[in-house]
């Protein structure tokens, strides 16, 4: 999707901003000028896009910077984490499903946020089953670890409405920023919601388990019946 798509796409669902991640190993500094023209030109006072970067890193381990659009050039995650925070960004663990939630302590110690739920590696209607258990693992490690939710949305069939919800002074970046290093937000879609620290209740937790549990059943069924049709 372009990003004049992305913009109307989430105008016509009510959103009022989305932070919007490019590859670091796609972007060079003439499409930088070009991902911050686009996203100027497509927001307006009811509706933002902030653009940042998703920066690949060594290990397999991607660090999502929404308001950075400066190129880092490192591979080590430490370092993009700290230089992210030097350029007044928000460093995102990203899809944590994707390496099994395994991680390097010193890399949970310096980043913000993980990414709890990424509708794209991991599904839509429900985040994992083992995201509750495995986020506190990594809050043990670091205890101000925040936990966020994000679409990686890249063709329209693949949307879900999950969102971040806050509330905002005004509609700008630094607005957004500061709320989302304060924790006060939520984590919010038709079917389940939490807070900034992902605290579940055992009830809430048991029933994520289990509908989980009946999802993966449904999702197997039919793929074994596509695969039979065919």
């Amino acid at each position: 999707m372009t990003i004049s798509q992305l913009a109307d796409w989430y105008r016509a669902r009510r959103y009022q901003f989305i932070a919007m991640g490019e590859h670091s190993q796609d972007l060079s500094e003439e499409r930088i000028e070009c991902l911050n023209q686009l996203s100027a030109e497509n927001s307006d006072g009811e509706f933002r896009i902030f653009p940042g970067i998703e920066f690949s890193c060594r290990e397999g381990i991607h660090i999502f910077a929404p308001g950075v659009t400066s190129l880092i050039r490192e591979t080590d995650p430490v370092a993009v984490a700290r230089e992210v925070r030097a350029q007044g960004g928000f460093s995102i663990l990203a899809h944590p499903q994707r390496l099994k939630w395994s991680c390097p302590r010193e890399v949970l110690r310096a980043v913000d946020a993980v990414e709890f739920w990424n509708v794209g590696y991991d599904g839509k209607f429900l985040p994992p089953r083992n995201a509750p258990q495995e986020f506190r693992k990594m809050k043990e490690i670091n205890p101000q670890l925040l936990a966020v939710a994000g679409h990686d949305l890249h063709f329209s069939d693949g949307f879900y409405d999950v969102a971040i919800e806050m509330e905002i002074p005004e509609l700008s970046l630094q607005s957004v920023l500061r709320i989302l290093r304060g924790g006060s937000y939520q984590i919010r879609s038709r079917f389940f919601f939490t807070d900034s620290r992902a605290r579940l209740s055992w009830s809430k937790a048991t029933f994520l388990r289990l509908a989980c549990w009946q999802l993966d059943t449904v999702r197997r069924t039919r793929s074994y019946l596509l695969r039979e049709s065919t």
